[in-house]
C-alpha cells in the first residue's frame, strides 16, 4: 500500500481523508478477534457508557496492543504505518497507541465534537489518526470532520465521552493554561463550517489530522453493531509536552518535555526508503 501525492495533499489541506479497499479481509477478521478479546477482559481504562447506565453500550478502551497479538499484528505488519507516515510527511512513523470503538445496536449516545491532541501530552503537527471499521457504516452514522479545522492553530480543552464536559484543570499555570479555549457553542453545531463525512465499508478507513474537530452520531441500527479500530501515530517533529491536565492514556514512556515521542513505550514501527511518486 502506498498513498498517492493527490492523497497527501488533500490530507494536508482538510484535515482528513477517506481512502478505499486499503486493508483486506485477513485484517478485518483478526482486529474483529481482538476487539471481541477486548470486550470480554477490559483493561483498567475499559469503559461500558450509556446514558443510564444499562445496555447497549459504547465501549471503548486502549492500550492493549501489547497484550492483544490481532492488534499487535496490525500495528507492526498492516499497511497503516506506513499510510500514516506518508500522509504526515514524515520520514517515519511513531506507534502511540490503538483505541478500541463499539457502539453497540442501538446505543444512540453520540460521540462529542472535538479534536484529539489536546487529549494527549504531545506537541508537533506530525500526528493522525487512522479509524478502521469493521461493519458498514452509512452516512447517517460515520464520523463528521471539520474540513481544515486543522489549521485554525486553536487548542480546545478536551470533553469526556460519558458526559461531554471538560476535563478537569489541574494546575494553576497560567503560561500553561493560556493555549486553551472552551469549544464554543457555534462549532459544537457547525452550521457555517465545511463538514465532510463519508460512508465507510469494512477495508476503508477514515485519516485524520489530531487538530482536525470530529464527533460522530449514535448508532441508529437495530441490528448490527458499529465496530472500529482507530490507531494513533506520530512523525519527525512530535515531542513529549505538558498539558494542564491528566492524558488520555496517562502513559509518558518515560519522557521529559521535549523530548522525542519515539521509545520503548512508543516505537517507530515504519521509516520512509521512497519518495511517493
Amino acid at each position: 500500500m502506498t498513498v498517492t501525492r493527490r492523497e497527501i495533499e488533500q490530507f494536508q489541506r482538510d484535515g482528513a481523508i477517506r481512502l478505499q479497499s486499503v486493508f483486506d479481509t485477513t485484517w478485518i477478521a483478526a482486529i474483529a478477534r481482538g476487539i471481541a478479546r477486548n470486550m470480554e477482559s477490559p483493561s483498567r481504562f475499559g469503559e461500558f457508557l450509556s446514558p443510564n447506565g444499562k445496555p447497549p453500550f459504547f465501549f471503548d478502551d486502549y492500550w492493549n496492543w501489547r497484550s492483544i497479538s490481532e492488534f499487535s499484528e496490525y500495528v507492526m505488519k498492516s499497511p497503516a504505518a506506513e499510510i500514516a507516515g506518508r500522509l504526515m510527511g514524515s520520514t517515519c512513523a511513531i506507534f502511540y497507541h490503538e483505541h478500541v470503538l463499539v457502539k453497540e445496536a442501538g446505543a444512540g449516545q453520540e460521540s462529542p465534537w472535538h479534536h484529539d491532541q489536546p487529549y494527549y501530552p504531545v506537541d508537533g503537527d506530525q500526528n493522525l489518526s487512522i479509524w478502521m471499521p469493521l461493519d458498514p457504516i452509512p452516512s447517517k452514522m460515520a464520523l463528521r470532520f471539520i474540513r481544515g479545522s486543522h489549521r485554525w492553530n486553536r487548542w480546545f480543552i478536551p470533553r469526556k465521552f460519558a458526559s461531554a464536559h471538560e476535563y478537569a484543570v489541574k494546575t494553576s499555570d497560567e503560561e500553561l493554561l493560556a493555549r486553551y479555549e472552551s469549544l464554543p457553542e457555534t462549532l459544537a453545531n457547525p452550521q457555517d463550517c465545511e463538514v465532510l463525512c463519508w460512508p465507510l465499508s469494512p477495508g476503508d478507513c477514515v485519516v485524520f489530522h489530531g487538530r482536525t474537530l470530529h464527533s460522530a452520531p449514535g448508532n441508529l441500527s437495530a441490528t448490527s453493531a458499529r465496530r472500529a479500530l482507530a490507531t494513533r501515530w506520530l512523525g519527525d517533529d512530535a515531542r513529549f509536552a505538558k498539558r494542564p491536565w491528566e492524558t488520555s492514556p496517562p502513559v509518558t514512556g518515560g519522557l521529559q518535555p521535549g523530548d522525542s515521542m519515539a521509545c520503548d513505550e512508543f516505537p517507530v514501527v515504519w521509516t520512509a526508503k521512497t519518495q511517493v511518486g
